[in-house]
Order: structure tokens, then C-alpha cells, then sequence
């Protein structure tokens, strides 16, 4: 049994959750609001804010596509939304030229800043 696709649909999985619980945050407060406006607000529009929010939300949740991870993956399916940007991050992870760049880079910025807090420099107050 191959184990890595298993472990990264649940990577994946658990990212989407994050991402759609961050939005549901988001989003019902401001239909509420956009519901108030548009109740409050003198004229006949329909209740149109509120309805934006609801089409904004329907749209996130297709990009999101919390459960796309759901299942092996079809060797004919195109990836859209967030997936696209999973698969980004995926293949940058698995290039070992990018993966050493990024090394790199990270041991410099630990050098830099162990040089920093041993040149007399105090780290920042936290006040």
C-alpha cells in the first residue's frame, strides 16, 4: 500500500479545514451586517448585499473544494481552485534544486540572525 498519497490527502485535507472554517468566520458576520444593511437601507433592492455574500460564499466554496482529496485521484482530472496551489507548493517540495535554494536560504537567515544576537545587539523588547 502506498502510503504517501494517504498522508498527503490528509495534509491537504486538514489545510482546506482551516481555509473554509477561516472563511465561514468571516463570512457570517458580514452577511449578517450585509443583511442589516439591506434591511435598514430605504428603497427595494431585494435584500442584494446579502445575496452577494451568499454568491461570494458559493464561489469560495467551489475554489476551496473542501473534499477533492476525497478518494484516489483520477489520472484525467484537472486540478483547479486551492488545489492548484497545493500541487504548486507539492512540486517545489519534492524539487531537490528548490529544497536545497530554500536550505540555503534558511541557514543563511540563521546565521544572520545568530550573528545578530552575539554582535551586543539585544533582541527586541517585547513591550
Amino acid at each position: 500500500m502506498k502510503r504517501f498519497p494517504v498522508f498527503r490527502d490528509v495534509v491537504v485535507f486538514q489545510a482546506k479545514l482551516v481555509v473554509d472554517g477561516l472563511r465561514d468566520l468571516l463570512i457570517s458576520p458580514v452577511s449578517v451586517l450585509a443583511a442589516l444593511v439591506d434591511l435598514l437601507v430605504p428603497g427595494n433592492d431585494g435584500g442584494k448585499r446579502f445575496y452577494a455574500v451568499v454568491r461570494f460564499g458559493r464561489r469560495t466554496e467551489e475554489w476551496i473544494n473542501l473534499f477533492g482529496a476525497a478518494g484516489p485521484k483520477s489520472a484525467t482530472a484537472e486540478a483547479s481552485g486551492i488545489d492548484v496551489l497545493f500541487n504548486e507548493l507539492e512540486e517545489r517540495l519534492r524539487d531537490p534544486v528548490l529544497r536545497e535554494q530554500a536550505r540555503a536560504r534558511a541557514q543563511a537567515l540563521a546565521e544572520h540572525l545568530k550573528r545578530r544576537t552575539e554582535g551586543g545587539t539585544p533582541p527586541p523588547d517585547g513591550d
